[in-house]
């Protein structure tokens, strides 16, 4: 009660799922755009596009992914906004090798040059644990940030999913830790999620006949006394 009501949106989605590649696009009523495309080569190796065109200056993107499957290990390389003229961008890379049969390390390299003058790069560190029904990961970042995850089956129909990150860097102390649900129904799907900065989501969504779902979402955000609420229509051909 009492909080501020977002100015009211409308998007219009589409999709194309062939054998190999898998196309996508949205348009909302302020005349952004975004659009996806995935190609799969193969079944180890996929390249991804994925770009966004927005009326508000320094919101339009271009992001291409190259994602490759080993037998036992990947190899991601990405480009965000990538410039042939002046080599400015970020780009990233990395590895993930199995090193028994449910533990998994690896590294991420980010190089970032957003002017000619100016460049950085960032180092992080990753392992991820597989269980029977579970995931569990654990990231390191060189700046401080640290992000933990841990995913579980609890059965055929239920999952549920929590989230920690930390930030050290620069004397600072933060903290966001968030949890979150899904519950499959016979003719319903329902996912919710909560986090500690007061901010509360749901979606829900309702199967009416084979190819065509009927969704409900709203998002409360108790921090900023902010509120959203949305519905929409999904057909599958």
């Amino acid at each position: 009660m009492g909080a501020a009501a977002s100015p009211s949106t409308y998007n219009f989605g589409t999709a194309f799922i062939g054998q190999q590649s898998f196309l996508s696009g949205n348009l909302d009523t302020d005349g952004n755009v975004q659009a996806r495309a995935n190609y799969a080569w193969s079944n180890t190796n996929v390249s991804k596009v994925q770009a966004q065109f927005s009326n508000t200056p320094g919101h339009s993107m271009l992001q291409m992914e190259q994602d490759y499957n080993g037998r036992d290990f990947n190899v991601n390389l990405k480009g965000v906004n990538p410039s042939v003229v002046d080599g400015t961008g970020i780009f990233i890379g990395s590895y993930l090798q199995s090193v028994s049969q449910n533990l998994a390390l690896g590294a991420e390299a980010v190089y970032q040059r957003p002017t000619p003058g100016q460049q950085e790069t960032v180092m992080s560190y990753v392992a991820k644990y597989t269980g029977r029904d579970y995931i569990a990961t654990a990231q390191y970042q060189g700046f401080g940030a640290f992000s933990a995850a841990y995913y579980l089956r609890y059965s055929e129909k239920v999952d549920f999913g929590t989230e920690i990150q930390l930030l050290t860097a620069g004397g600072r102390r933060e903290a966001v830790a968030t949890v979150g649900g899904k519950f499959e129904f016979r003719r319903s799907t329902f996912r919710g999620q909560v986090d500690t900065t007061g901010k509360v989501s749901a979606v829900l969504e309702e199967k009416i006949v084979p190819g065509f779902s009927f969704l409900v979402s709203g998002e409360m955000d108790h921090g900023k006394g902010q509120s959203r609420f949305g519905v929409g229509m999904m057909w599958e051909v």
